[in-house]
């Protein structure tokens, strides 16, 4: 059992949207578990192989109990009953008490098909008799969403200190096949530009004026945010 499970369409969208926000939840002594729903096989750079590898690089470093990889098409990635069978087992498995995936209106496919397929089976896994399995029916408290490419308005935005974004950038970083490497001979693209880095961290600098802390993480939730304690909010 984790408290988090994080849900990303391919090998490096965790790290890149949301490594800061897991590393600040491991300082805090929360545990989580990774899932990649597909092997990155469409990619313009690196492998499957290298991307696996890669992978793991990047959950020790966030401190992640577990990453996963499943195979469910990189670009052909879909909320279908086929996907659903082999996500509801994941987090039947792992009981967590919120899960974190993509925003389900990005203008990246298979981003936006991960937010919509972690959707459906996060409802889905709490009815006993919608997967064939063993496990009990588990539905998380909450279904949070991260954007991607596109910035919708955020419901909230967390706080992050400098050392949770030098480890969120250092997990993607472990990903030597898609960024920046002076010595790559493979095709240049968007992200292995030597400028995309520096336009993350800006973006998290950003999302953290808006919240006056130095940095900070978006979240779309699903459903209206619960404030328990209006007073000691405002306090």
């Amino acid at each position: 059992m984790v408290e988090v499970l994080a849900i990303g369409a391919h090998p490096d969208d965790i790290e890149l949207r949301i490594g800061g926000l897991l590393a600040s939840l491991r300082r805090q002594g929360v545990e989580f578990t990774l899932v990649h729903l597909t092997r990155g096989e469409a990619g313009t750079r690196g492998s499957p192989e290298q991307r696996k590898l890669e992978a793991a690089a990047a959950a020790e470093l966030l401190g992640a109990r577990q990453a996963t990889i499943l195979d469910l098409g990189d670009g052909r990635l879909e909320d279908s009953a086929a996907s659903r069978q082999e996500l509801i087992p994941i987090i039947r498995k792992e009981r967590p008490a919120l899960i974190l995936a993509p925003w389900v209106e990005d203008d990246h496919p298979d981003h936006a098909a991960a937010g919509k397929l972690a959707r459906s089976a996060w409802y889905l896994a709490g009815i006993s008799r919608s997967a064939p399995t063993s496990l009990p029916a588990h539905r998380a408290r909450a279904i949070w969403h991260y954007p991607s490419h596109l910035m919708p308005r955020p419901t909230c935005c967390v706080a992050l200190l400098k050392e949770d974004v030098d480890i969120q950038m250092a997990s993607i970083r472990c990903y030597k096949s898609q960024f920046y490497d002076p010595d790559s001979t493979e095709p240049p693209t968007r992200i292995s530009d030597p400028s995309f880095l520096d336009g993350v961290k800006a973006r998290l600098r950003y999302l953290g004026s808006l919240i006056n802390a130095e940095y900070a993480a978006p979240l779309v939730l699903h459903g209206p945010l619960p404030v328990p304690n209006l007073a000691a909010l405002l306090r």
